[in-house]
């Protein structure tokens, strides 16, 4: 019984790093949307459960990631970008990562339907 205690609380300790350490640096970002598809470097950076990062699309155009958790192999985060009619936009996005991949789905606030994509990352 003792030994399976301290299983547990290794793998209690052990998990959070293991995940910091795969979720932590330089990504490929894609997404189909209806203009078409959308490409980005993406870093992102897990530290105490709390995810922060950026998208760099082209023409250098940066959008920060917001409100970044980390819960298992589950991301959630916010990111919001200027529209060129004016205004903004707001995303919530939702991811999993499986190895060195990161399926989700992007939700628009603003859209009447949510106006849900997917996008995926790959490690670099």
């Amino acid at each position: 019984m003792r030994s399976i205690k301290m299983v547990l609380l290794f793998c209690l300790l052990v998990f959070p790093a293991f995940a910091e350490d795969l979720i932590t640096g330089e990504w490929t970002y894609k997404m189909d949307t209806p203009m078409g598809e959308s490409t980005a470097a993406l870093t992102l950076k897990v530290e105490d459960g709390k995810l922060t990062g950026k998208f760099v699309f082209e023409a250098d155009r940066v959008l920060e990631i917001s409100e970044g958790t980390v819960e298992g192999d589950t991301l959630k985060f916010t990111v919001k970008r200027n529209r060129a009619e004016g205004g903004s936009m707001t995303y919530k996005m939702t991811g999993k990562v499986d190895g060195r991949t990161i399926k989700g789905s992007a939700t628009a606030v603003e859209m009447p339907d949510g106006g849900e994509m997917a996008w995926s990352a790959t490690k670099k």
